[in-house]
């Protein structure tokens, strides 16, 4: 990888989460990347074809990018695609999620701020929505707490928020996890023991198990989708 400091080339890995195009005809692409973070990319000419990039510049297209760093902006030079995430287009639900996603952490990271534990997860949840048919909802669940877990804020599934007992049933209100006794007359998720106990397995198995279990997860898709927007307003208060 060539890295010099203040101006000059640079050749970093990473993802296009977003992109826009400019009434002169320039494209500019919000890329995550691996030692940099969230940058802005300037293309100048690329959206008229001036710049032949094709779909390169598509979000969700992960490569190793080549950029110039100048004194006020950064330059898109050439992208080396290694996947571009095409077959989620043909899915109208797939492709909604995995824009989510990148939509989140377009909202909740930090220009210029190195973030290189998310792109295994961004990237590995992308793999889930692309070669399975295993429920949406848990990809999304996976995605958001395994987020969370890489920034050190993610719920304790273990224990009790308030006493510390081992949960065997659980409330999921605010950010926490209470056992029965201390979640009093709170309003949340009810979390049974066997939901609780297939939240904690689908965040927890690696890639391969998480695939090779996804048929027999069995908690409502209702509560998993509640429990995931959960962990997102967790990402949004913290940021």
């Amino acid at each position: 990888m060539d890295r010099k400091p203040g101006q000059g080339l640079l050749r970093e890995r990473g993802v296009v989460l977003r992109s826009s195009d400019s009434a002169e005809g320039d494209r500019s692409i919000y890329v995550l990347l691996e030692n940099e973070g969230p940058q802005w990319l300037l293309a100048p000419g690329a959206a008229r074809g001036r710049v032949r990039f094709g779909g390169s510049t598509d979000p969700l297209v992960w490569g190793t990018f080549h950029v110039y760093r100048g004194p006020n902006r950064w330059y898109l030079r050439d992208i080396d695609v290694r996947k571009d995430f095409w077959p989620l287009r043909r899915f109208s639900t797939k492709i909604r999620r995995a824009v989510g996603w990148a939509s989140s952490l377009v909202k909740y990271t930090l220009p210029g701020h190195p973030c290189n534990e998310l792109l295994p997860v961004f990237y590995w949840s992308l793999c889930l929505l692309e070669g399975s048919d295993l429920r949406e909802d848990l990809a999304g669940w996976r995605f958001y707490w395994r987020w969370l877990r890489s920034w050190g804020i993610a719920p304790d599934l273990d224990n009790c928020q308030s006493c510390g007992a081992l949960l065997e049933e659980a409330l999921f209100c605010g950010e926490s996890l209470l056992c029965r006794k201390c979640s009093g007359s709170r309003k949340g998720i009810d979390l049974e023991r066997k939901d609780l106990c297939e939240l904690r397995a689908s965040s927890e198995m690696c890639h391969e198990d998480f695939l090779a279990n996804a048929g027999r997860f069995s908690i409502s898709s209702e509560k998993t989708a509640s429990a995931a927007r959960i962990l997102e307003r967790i990402l949004a208060d913290r940021t």
